[in-house]
């Protein structure tokens, strides 16, 4: 009988000591997998407009946004030059924003363009 319950001791030593650190590994493995999977995910969405943002190009323009009327369109550079964004038609000669760009639901919500490093 004290064979048995010493064999027994003596797996469930093994068990703890290995089997533990072994299933935990496991786990954190299978979490840092599906958590790699969802960053997969989200990276590969193409340019989806995210919840709270509203998108830079599309049917979104500054003058739907700010309701101008057709006289107001008609001078409004935004406008007339609608390929670029609208803060970048309306920036200052020194090339700083106007102060309703920044405040604006469209510029905010716009995304951050991505910089390239170049090295000399």
């Amino acid at each position: 009988m004290e064979g048995l319950v010493s064999g027994g001791a003596v797996i469930l030593g093994l068990l703890l000591r290995f089997g533990l650190p072994i299933l935990m590994t496991v786990l954190f493995i299978w979490f840092l997998r599906r958590l790699d999977e969802r960053w997969q995910r989200e990276g590969t969405q193409s340019e989806a407009v995210r919840p709270g943002q509203i998108p830079m190009f599309g049917d979104l323009r500054c003058w739907i946004l700010n309701d101008c009327t057709p006289e107001q369109r008609q001078r409004c550079p935004a406008f007339i030059e609608a390929i670029r964004p609208c803060w970048q038609v309306h920036r200052h000669g020194n090339g700083n924003l106007k102060e309703g760009c920044l405040g604006c639901e469209l510029f905010k919500g716009a995304p951050i363009p991505l910089q390239v490093k170049t090295t000399i």
